[in-house]
């Protein structure tokens, strides 16, 4: 492949969706201090809590779906692809997994054996939420082979047909045994897991928005949230303890309201304020700091939570109205003004990139 470039990576509507979806993904885990505590917390305050972590699903998604929109797209040799994305990714994969093993054994003295450690680190991840940097590489192991379906001459409708098939073997056949007890042998390859969502993203950054378009967006966003907030509350009760069929990211409601906030979100960049020069940028800033957001914000909001004498600063220190949102905002500035002095740094620029 020669070597040239296929998408502008710096475009508004893209920097906005990788803002909503790093703020989502604080959301999520600032919320789930509740929803993982069922039974443990006032049945209100778990529902509010509910209504935010079901809000904030699509945040994996969205990562995924811009991450196709501006790669997919673009043409080099597997030398340049693996120097400029995969190294760029190892750094802080390295680095941060380390990090957050030391920052386990020293939350959980006497436990960390060296199997333990290295089992932490080649198999379960050092840290909850590194589960991604793990998906993400593997995506981009695979990234190179993909780009092969992503041609000039390539029929939509073929991409459009895989997405079928991905809802087919993926969401609804996970749905059907779920509830049906309902097993199928057929197993198609590209079907299942998070790749389809580059492509979706793909697809998804090239339709015209047109007036009807906007409007059915947000109503399979509303549909598809709301399934995922009153479901998770419905198996919930029903099993006694939190059930997390909806909240899954390749969940059929997830995957719809995803789509539709994908749609959404391009058009609101283009309406006011957001498409004002100073507010696209702010959202620039804010959106070269995603990554590094994503990996610190753990730890931001676990200091709030236990380091401070006499404040505990989580989603349970009020009514989960105000607390979750004004917490997700605090750590999500406390991370992004970390990250921030981190780029600013040199060497240790290279592990918030």
């Amino acid at each position: 492949m020669s070597d040239q470039t296929g998408r502008n990576e710096i475009v508004p509507w893209a920097d906005l969706i990788r803002v909503a979806a790093i703020f989502l993904v604080v959301m999520i885990h600032v919320s789930g201090q509740l929803t993982n505590a069922w039974g443990k917390v006032p049945t209100d305050q778990w529902l509010i809590a509910d209504v935010y972590g079901g809000l904030a699903r699509i945040a994996v998604p969205l990562f995924f779906m811009i991450s196709g929109y501006l790669l997919l797209p673009r043409s080099e040799s597997l030398g340049v692809f693996y120097r400029k994305r995969v190294l760029k990714l190892l750094i802080p994969f390295v680095v941060w997994s380390l990090l957050y093993l030391g920052w386990y054994c020293g939350n959980h003295p006497g436990t960390c054996t060296p199997a333990f450690a290295w089992n932490l680190l080649l198999v379960e991840g050092t840290y909850y939420h590194l589960w991604f940097l793990y998906s993400i590489l593997g995506m981009y192991l695979i990234l190179p082979v993909l780009r092969l379906m992503i041609r000039p001459e390539t029929d939509k409708t073929i991409l459009w047909y895989l997405m079928g098939l991905w809802l087919l073997f993926q969401p609804i056949l996970a749905s059907a045994n779920k509830f049906w007890d309902f097993r199928i042998k057929l197993n198609a390859p590209l079907t299942t897991g998070f790749a389809c969502f580059l492509i979706l993203g793909y697809l998804l950054g090239d339709v015209a928005l047109s007036r009807g378009r906007v409007m059915m967006s947000a109503v399979i966003w509303g549909i598809g949230t709301l399934v995922t907030i009153v479901g998770t509350y419905l198996l919930t009760r029903s099993a006694g303890q939190f059930d997390s069929f909806f909240y899954d990211f390749v969940s059929l409601n997830v995957i719809l309201a995803s789509g539709a906030a994908f749609l959404l979100l391009r058009w609101l960049s283009e309406t006011k304020p957001f498409n004002s020069p100073a507010a696209q940028a702010v959202t620039r800033s804010l959106a070269a700091s995603t990554f590094g957001i994503y990996l610190v914000h753990i730890i931001v909001m676990e200091v709030l939570r236990d380091w401070i004498p006499f404040l505990q600063i989580n989603s349970t220190m009020g009514n989960a109205v105000w607390s979750v949102p004004l917490v997700s905002i605090l750590v999500f500035l406390l991370s992004f003004l970390i990250v921030r002095i981190l780029q600013k740094t040199p060497v240790l620029k290279q592990i918030v990139p």
